[in-house]
C-alpha cells in the first residue's frame, strides 16, 4: 500500500472514530497538519475554520457549556498560542471538550525526538487537562475510546495527542 493511501486510511479511520464517539462540532484553524482529516470530517460532520486557535477554544467551550460534546484540532505550535484560553476557559471549570493535537515537525530536529509529545503532556498537565495518545502504527479506537470516557462521563477536558508518524506523515 502506497504511503499517499496509508495516510489517507488513517485519517478517515480517526475521523469515524472521533465521529462515532459523539464528537461535534469540529472547530479548527486554517492548517495544512491535519489536511487528510480536516477533509474527511469536513465531508462527514463539517469542520468550523476560525482565524486563532483561541478562537477555536473559546467557541468550543461555549458548545461545551451548552451541552454539546466539541473537538478542536491543534498543532503542537497551536497549543502554546492558546494555553491562555486554556487556562481561563477550560481549566477553571474542567470544560468537557477534546483537543485533538497534530505533534511534531514544527521543531527543528525533533523529527524522531519525543520532545513535542513531551512537551505538549507537560503543558496540558500544567493546564488541568488529561492526554490520551493514538500511537503510531495502533488503531485509533482505543485511544479515541478512552478520550471519549473523560470527556463524556467523567465530565472533564483531555487532549488526544496525535502523533504525525501515526499517519505516516513527516514528523
Amino acid at each position: 500500500m502506497t504511503n499517499f493511501v496509508q495516510n489517507i486510511d488513517a485519517a478517515e479511520e480517526l475521523c469515524d472514530e472521533l465521529i462515532a464517539a459523539g464528537f461535534t462540532p469540529f472547530v479548527s484553524t486554517q492548517t495544512d497538519t491535519f489536511s487528510a482529516l480536516h477533509e474527511a470530517l469536513d465531508e462527514r460532520a463539517g469542520v468550523l475554520i476560525v482565524p486563532r486557535d483561541d478562537n477555536a477554544i473559546a467557541i468550543a467551550a461555549g458548545v461545551a457549556l451548552a451541552g454539546g460534546c466539541p473537538a478542536v484540532l491543534l498543532s503542537d505550535a497551536g497549543i502554546s498560542g492558546c494555553a491562555d484560553a486554556i487556562a481561563s476557559l477550560v481549566t477553571p471549570h474542567q470544560t468537557p471538550l477534546l483537543l485533538v493535537i497534530a505533534l511534531g515537525g514544527d521543531l527543528p530536529g525533533t523529527a524522531n525526538s519525543p520532545a513535542p509529545r513531551r512537551l505538549a503532556e507537560l503543558l496540558m498537565a500544567e493546564l488541568g487537562v488529561r492526554t490520551v495518545v493514538v500511537d503510531a502504527g495502533a488503531r485509533p479506537s482505543t485511544a479515541v475510546r478512552l478520550a471519549r470516557e473523560i470527556v463524556r462521563e467523567d465530565l472533564r477536558p483531555a487532549a488526544l495527542l496525535v502523533p504525525l508518524d501515526a499517519f505516516g506523515w513527516p514528523a
